[in-house]
């Protein structure tokens, strides 16, 4: 006869597998399904995590690439400003050992890992859900999406998916910068409206990447030129990757017994597209729900107010602040870096304000001291 598990977890990347995790360590029946047959490979991301999320969550640190201690932050013009905290502000990782090492924590607690399984449905029946796959079905009194930018299943079950996305652009080569400090590139004519980064992976080698609003690939070449000097006619193409990255929550995260979590809910920074911390977070949210779902039959209607309460203002103050970035030509970035470099005590009052995985206080701070808070 086959399992009838409590929740089914489709998504084997770190929001899915640490869910999964947290559930089977509570002692529930737990399967996770994934369509790839090797988790963590070609994955798009710039792999930056802050030191309280790996302490928070008990991250994989051998996954560990780069130790960040500053961040520098350069104008169009290549004027820097550098951020140096007391301790390590963040690592960056390899998303294949990171990816890897929750699902290997996953199947310790006796998850139940099935891969090559492309779901392709969810029906509901009157105790049990069916997951169809491909080749195979599996039973399940809950589920949950982590599926990413994979919003193939919410149409068909009846959830939503984010109205607008972002698009990151990356390539990892071989390049001889800090191991240790992440640069960030701001210029209308490579990063419009938005930014690029350098990013130290290790073996001397560096992601490089934009985050923008349209034409991701074209962004990043012209960033690799203008501001990195490197010709573009050197590289394969190829090597140039792009992602879709959800841009705000989505109106429906829940349908009865069904929730959607991490990128699949568009539990995303609205500033840098980050997700990992998010996802984190509201896996803990969705975990806590999901026992109360299968223990008492309480509606999970509760996990939509509850994650939306957490990140609502944080979305708000990100897209507010994205508003803004799109109307500074170079000539307004320039004068901003030179009214930071200005103003010790401004930067003594700002400094405090900083932190990796939740950005409006810092972000209020910056707008309303530049008096732009009217026309975000």
């Amino acid at each position: 006869m086959r399992k009838k598990y409590d929740v089914a977890v489709v998504g084997a990347g770190p929001i899915g597998s640490y869910t999964a995790y947290q559930l089977a360590d509570k002692g529930f029946d737990v399967c996770l399904l994934d369509e790839k047959e090797n988790i963590g490979e070609d994955v798009i991301c710039a792999g930056v995590i802050s030191k309280q999320a790996f302490k928070r969550y008990d991250l994989p640190s051998k996954s560990i690439l780069s130790r960040i201690d500053s961040v520098t932050f350069i104008s169009p013009s290549g004027q820097r400003l550098e951020y140096i905290p007391q301790d390590i502000f963040t690592y960056v990782v390899s998303r294949k050992i990171f990816d890897r090492g929750l699902l290997k924590t996953a199947k310790k607690v006796g998850v139940d890992v099935y891969l090559k399984q492309h779901v392709i449905n969810i029906k509901e029946s009157s105790k049990y859900y069916t997951i169809i796959c491909t080749k195979k079905r599996y039973r399940s009194k809950t589920v949950v999406l982590a599926t990413g930018v994979n919003y193939e299943l919410h149409t068909k079950i009846g959830l939503s998916k984010p109205s607008k996305f972002l698009y990151g652009s990356q390539i990892e080569m071989p390049m001889s910068f800090s191991q240790s400090n992440i640069q960030i590139h701001l210029g209308q004519k490579f990063a419009p409206g938005s930014f690029g980064w350098v990013i130290p992976a290790g073996n001397n080698s560096s992601r490089v990447g934009v985050i923008v609003h349209k034409k991701g690939r074209i962004w990043l070449e012209k960033m690799l030129e203008q501001r990195l000097n490197f010709s573009v006619e050197k590289l394969n193409k190829d090597d140039l990757k792009l992602k879709p990255i959800a841009y705000g929550s989505v109106k429906r995260s829940v349908k009865g017994n069904i929730l959607a979590l991490g990128e699949a809910a568009g539990q995303v920074k609205t500033t840098t597209g980050g997700g990992i911390f998010y996802g984190l977070l509201c896996s803990e949210i969705a975990v806590d729900k999901l026992t109360k779902t299968i223990k008492n039959g309480c509606s999970l209607n509760d996990y939509e107010l509850a994650w939306h309460s957490a990140l609502v203002s944080e979305f708000d103050i990100g897209k507010r602040l994205r508003k803004i970035a799109r109307t500074l030509d170079d000539e307004k970035i320039e004068n901003l870096f030179n009214f930071v470099k200005r103003n010790r005590f401004w930067v003594e009052l700002l400094v405090p304000r900083i932190d990796f995985d939740y950005h409006s206080n810092f972000i209020f701070f910056c707008l309303k001291s530049f008096g732009l808070m009217s026309k975000a």
